[in-house]
């Protein structure tokens, strides 16, 4: 779907609370059970890092490996890898070599819905260590109130932040990207919270994270994500949701319920193949 000039859809921090929120509250039981998730997962990692501990001690192994095991593993329930972390050596040029796959989209576009459903998704699940993935958003800077303005109103706006949030707090695309394609699947719905919950339980994200994110600075620091997201999109000179780059060149359109500009084919092997002979392994 391309963006139009002259649309409305303003949004400016701070972030008020909506109706929705207040109409769908969080249910007991949901945070109940993510308290009991939390727990479990926090009992489970801290056995597995104790035993991980006795068997590398057992071996004989050196203590800054045990450092970047520890640092490095990812837990799916909300224990993510804190940044500075440890980083093996090498591991810097190993993500040198990794192809830029980049898609630019709208929260609450069809042919977003689409084109992550039937193509990104299943080719990142192919390849997903072979790529650097990022999702970016497109709308329009309104440098008067430091604010953006997307196509499908203020609601798409929050949409947008809330997915560039999960992002931000889950950087593995496992999960952010699981959580996004679990929202656009029902973007008519976006962002109410019924839909954020679920799709948070889903994917293990933790919705008071994303809350923080958010609402963090009175809301600046969301709408801040999304005016660079939006600010990467235009540089690119991208302007319709949804386009698929590849090394930072454009690989295929889905615009109008169709696919355009899309050189080399618009299937799932199609794109990973085309990974697959810009992966460059490093030795």
């Amino acid at each position: 779907m391309e963006e139009k000039p002259g649309f409305d859809g303003q949004f400016t921090p701070p972030l008020p609370e909506t109706e929705d929120s207040r109409r769908h509250p969080s249910p007991h039981w949901l945070r109940q059970r993510r308290r009991k998730s939390f727990v479990l997962v926090a009992l489970v990692a801290f056995l597995t890092l104790s035993l991980v501990r006795i068997v590398f001690v057992s071996l004989d192994l050196d203590p800054p490996l045990l450092r970047f095991w520890q640092w490095s593993h990812c837990y799916r329930g909300g224990i993510r890898q804190p940044a500075g972390g440890a980083v093996f050596q090498g591991s810097e040029a190993l993500e040198s070599h990794k192809v830029a796959l980049e898609a630019h989209i709208m929260s609450k576009c069809p042919d977003a819905k689409v084109c992550l459903h039937d193509l990104v998704v299943p080719a990142m699940e192919r390849v997903s260590e072979k790529v650097n993935f990022t999702l970016s958003y497109i709308g329009t800077p309104t440098y008067q109130d430091g604010g953006v303005a997307c196509m499908h109103g203020p609601s798409e706006c929050l949409g947008n932040i809330i997915e560039l949030c999960a992002a931000n707090e889950y950087p593995d695309p496992k999960i952010h990207l699981g959580f996004t394609m679990c929202l656009t699947n029902n973007y008519q719905e976006i962002p109410e919270r019924e839909l954020i919950e679920d799709c948070a339980l889903e994917h293990g994200v933790d919705v008071e994270q994303l809350d923080d994110c958010v609402a963090r600075d009175v809301g600046a620091y969301g709408v801040g994500l999304l005016r660079d997201s939006v600010e990467r999109s235009a540089n690119a000179s991208v302007t319709t949701s949804c386009t698929v780059r590849l090394n930072e060149k454009v690989r295929c359109v889905r615009d109008g319920g169709e696919w355009k500009n899309c050189e080399g084919g618009f299937e799932v092997d199609d794109l990973v193949r085309d990974i697959e002979q810009l992966y460059t392994f490093y030795d």
